[in-house]
């Protein structure tokens, strides 16, 4: 392992709705994710296989598209289609099911990547947290929950 150097998941998250964001020096924006309204681009591998094309539709239907064009990322995201398709089979290698963590990370499609790359995805595409309901008890209806065994 190596030692010294910048680690890239070192340090707390980035919170996009942190009081202090707009500070002087601090060039990090954040950019919230459109969904895309195009058709996804050719896949640029050979030899799509159902699977893949599959995969393909499915990804280019995500907010992170409309970045990862701009960017350029197509041949990214097709080594991802290949390696996901790979890494579904049950005799999968652990690297190869390794490369679709770390390409995950790199296409912002896992949280961690979202924040490092400073994306946000649109209000309507959060995922649904359930809100948790904490009960409150008394030190009355807890003593009642002794029964009497006698």
């Amino acid at each position: 392992m190596a030692s010294g150097g910048a680690r890239g998941n070192a340090g707390r998250v980035a919170d996009p709705a942190a009081l202090r964001r707009e500070r002087a020096g601090d060039s990090a924006t954040w950019t919230v994710l459109t969904a895309p309204e195009f058709e996804p681009p050719e896949f640029p591998l050979d030899e799509l296989s159902g699977r893949e094309a599959t995969i393909w539709a499915r990804l280019w239907s995500k907010p992170q598209a409309t970045e990862w064009l701009r960017l350029g990322l197509e041949d990214e995201v097709a080594l991802y289609v290949r390696y996901l398709a790979e890494a579904e089979k049950a005799d999968a290698s652990g690297s190869v099911r390794t490369l679709v963590k770390q390409h995950q990370e790199l296409l912002g499609l896992s949280t961690a990547g979202l924040n490092r790359l400073r994306w946000q995805l649109p209000a309507g595409d959060a995922p649904k947290v359930a809100p948790v309901v904490a009960r409150k008890s008394s030190s009355r209806a807890r003593l009642k929950v002794v029964g009497n065994d006698g």
